[in-house]
């Protein structure tokens, strides 16, 4: 993969919100040890495969990087990561 020829355009720092879904239930009590995601949304229990929505403010990419590696000890399957803002 070549990289950008400008990787000042990216800020990998600050804070920014993520919207993450897994495949499986990720219960509210797991709410804390998952850095701070504020928003917890199951699938409906008629779905076929359950999924979970997370949404939240991380402060940085290290801290994206500290959930994503907490949902894989989770063996959640990650389906979906997407940068809401920042």
């Amino acid at each position: 993969m070549t990289p950008p020829k400008d990787l000042a355009a990216f800020d990998f720092g600050g804070p920014a919100t993520y919207r993450i879904v897994v495949q499986g239930a990720v219960s509210e009590d797991w709410r804390r040890r998952l850095g701070g995601m504020d928003v917890i949304t199951p699938s409906s229990p008629e779905a076929d495969e359950p999924r979970t929505t997370l949404q939240g403010q991380l402060g940085d990419q290290a801290a994206l990087h500290g959930l994503l590696e907490t949902l894989y000890a989770l063996h959640l399957p990650i389906l979906e990561v997407t940068k809401v803002d920042g």
